[in-house]
Order: structure tokens, then C-alpha cells, then sequence
């Protein structure tokens, strides 16, 4: 697949006083201390390396939400190329602050993916989420998402 890399890079928008822009490695505290309100508590180190791994791959990219000089959301979007189906962006994750949800950054986010999935010359976006979660499920599906399929997820430690 021939995608647009040098369309890869993004820099920062403002939307109703919200300023998205490309995470940078001085964002790990604050991206740690979002994810930890999901139930995912990170290792500061092991994050910096991964957001600095990140950073040297041009078919991925992280954006953070800020708000007062405070961020208040991230999101990560993965370009996917597979065998057995069309290419696509994916959504490794997306966080929004817990004392901020419903006021749109994480639509935001989203939106912000969506572009550089076009930009980049992708039609689709995918997201997977927990069924546990019942409301990420409803927030993807009232931002234009709809359930394709169901699946089980299997990990084998090596």
C-alpha cells in the first residue's frame, strides 16, 4: 500500500479553548497520570521509551489535549496494513481526563485522528474497545462508529 507518510506530521489546533497538538516527550506524567484513571497505571520510564519508539515511526501518532496548560486527554492512532482486508488507522487508545468527559475532546481527538488517517490516505478508522466499557461503546457509536464484530483477545507471554 502507498500511503502518504510525509503527510504524517501534525502540529496543533485549538478548538473551543482546546489545544491539540502532537505529544511530546515532556507530556509522559501527565499522559501516565490519565491512564491510571482507566486502570492503567504506567511505568514512567517504560512510557518514555515507548512514546520515543513511537516517535520514530511515521505510520504512528499520539495527540494530547491541553487546557489551561494542563493536558486533559491523549490519543494514539496506529497505521494497520494486513493480509486479509484493506489498510486502515487504528485507535490504540484514547484517554480524557475524568473531571472533563462530555465536553467534546475526546471527539476532538478523534476528529483530529480522523484527518490524519485522510491526510494520510486512509479511508477508515477503527477502534476496539472492551464490552465491559459500556460507555466507550456508546460515546464511538454517537461519534459515527458502529460494531462490526465481537471477539476474544489472546496474549501468550514468550
Amino acid at each position: 500500500m502507498n500511503y502518504n507518510k510525509k503527510a504524517l506530521t501534525y502540529n496543533f489546533e485549538v478548538v473551543n479553548n482546546i489545544l491539540i497538538r502532537t505529544a511530546s516527550i515532556s507530556d509522559i506524567q501527565e499522559i501516565a497520570r490519565l491512564s491510571s484513571q482507566l486502570g492503567y497505571p504506567l511505568n514512567i520510564e517504560q512510557l518514555g521509551e515507548r512514546l520515543q519508539e513511537i516517535g520514530t515511526h511515521k505510520d504512528h501518532t499520539v495527540y494530547v489535549a491541553e487546557s489551561d496548560h494542563q493536558l486533559v486527554g491523549w490519543i494514539h492512532a496506529t497505521v494497520r496494513i494486513l493480509l486479509e482486508s484493506p489498510s486502515f488507522v487504528e485507535i490504540g487508545g484514547l484517554v480524557v481526563d475524568q473531571t472533563c468527559r462530555g465536553e467534546g475532546i475526546g471527539r476532538q481527538l478523534v476528529e483530529t485522528c480522523e484527518r490524519w488517517a485522510i491526510q494520510t490516505g486512509f479511508s477508515k478508522i477503527r477502534v476496539r474497545t472492551n464490552q465491559t466499557r459500556e460507555d466507550a461503546v456508546q460515546f464511538y457509536n454517537h461519534i459515527g462508529f458502529s460494531q462490526k464484530k465481537s471477539q476474544h483477545v489472546l496474549d501468550k507471554e514468550l
